[in-house]
């Protein structure tokens, strides 16, 4: 019985470890974009761990707000949204919203 506790233990601990939570590197690399780049230069700069709806942007005024729809590993209790705006094509900032 010992050893099954044991070997449940190791598992739920290597499962933890091997989790990596990419939520606070997505947030870096968002807010370390140089301002002006392109959509494409974003696009090629786009790490693996973050998923991007190019595709179907939210457009406000002269902006294109593109979202965040998925960061590997993120376990965000606030369910925050993540937005790269973008105006005339060339990168502006991160927006942030509940």
């Amino acid at each position: 019985m010992k050893q099954n506790k044991f070997i449940v233990l190791v598992f739920v601990v290597f499962s933890l470890i091997s989790c990596k939570n990419y939520y606070n590197d997505s947030i870096n690399w968002m807010d370390n974009l140089e301002s002006e780049l392109n959509i494409k230069d974003v696009q090629n700069a786009q790490p693996d761990y973050i998923e991007i709806d190019w595709k179907n942007p939210l457009i406000i005024d002269d902006q294109k707000w593109y979202m965040i729809l998925k960061i590997k590993g993120n376990n965000d209790i606030l369910g925050m949204s993540h937005y790269l705006v973008f105006v005339e094509n060339k990168y502006q900032y991160r927006e942030s919203e509940k």
